[in-house]
């Protein structure tokens, strides 16, 4: 029963709680006007949306949840947490996620994954999830990384290629910051220069973020 309640709530592990459907039904209601003879029946289900958690029903039992004291979530909106659990409840139950991908608890909390570990475990999302961890830096060194182009200005970087095991073909930026510490960064396969990909993690493209000057 544990198991089936922690495979429903992994169903929905993006942190809403099954609110935002709560949220679309009470629109039509509240903002569109739409009053059907439903909503009468549906106030008790709103009441219990607004108060509480993820709720499986049946026939005969209802295993009710209630939100988490602790719900971390990236710039979009994915559960994450670098340093601890995403997810806690308070009876101590914790989810540990890195970018919207479930991890194992050692490998937010000790680190406790090496590059050669990473590049072999099974899961594709969990094994870039690990080398994210990581860092990519460390990862390459594993790898036989060939050099695509290099920016003779380091803070514009170096543009490598690396295979990943069931992954293919990956490239990656390496690139010194303005504090002087080296990053490496994984940008799309497109790219095809140095500067090309710095100016992807702006969103920009390379004339736009180093345009050509003549004179």
């Amino acid at each position: 029963m544990l198991r089936c309640a922690q495979n429903w709530w992994r169903m929905y592990q993006g942190g809403n709680m099954w609110s935002y459907y709560d949220c679309y039904l009470t629109a039509y209601r509240d903002v569109l006007g739409l009053v059907l003879p439903e909503h009468e029946r549906y106030r008790a289900w709103e009441a219990c949306s607004l108060e509480g958690g993820f709720r499986i029903m049946h026939e005969e039992f209802c295993i009710v949840s209630d939100r988490p004291e602790v719900l971390l979530k990236d710039e979009q909106n994915r559960p994450h947490c670098e340093t601890g659990p995403s997810h806690r409840w308070r009876d101590g139950w914790c989810l540990y996620f890195w970018h919207g991908v479930e991890v194992p608890r050692e490998w937010i909390t000790e680190k406790r994954i090496s590059a050669a570990e990473a590049l072999r475990w099974p899961n594709m999302e969990q094994r870039r999830a690990a080398c994210e961890i990581i860092g990519w830096a460390k990862v390459l060194e594993e790898l036989d990384a060939k050099v695509i182009d290099t920016d003779e200005d380091a803070e514009i970087g170096q543009l490598l290629e690396a295979e990943i095991p069931d992954s293919g073909a990956e490239r990656f930026l390496k690139v010194r910051c303005g504090t002087g510490r080296t990053f490496v960064l994984s940008v799309p396969r497109d790219c095809n220069t140095a500067l090309e990909a710095n100016a992807w993690t702006y969103g920009l493209d390379a004339m736009s973020f180093k345009p050509e000057v003549r004179t």
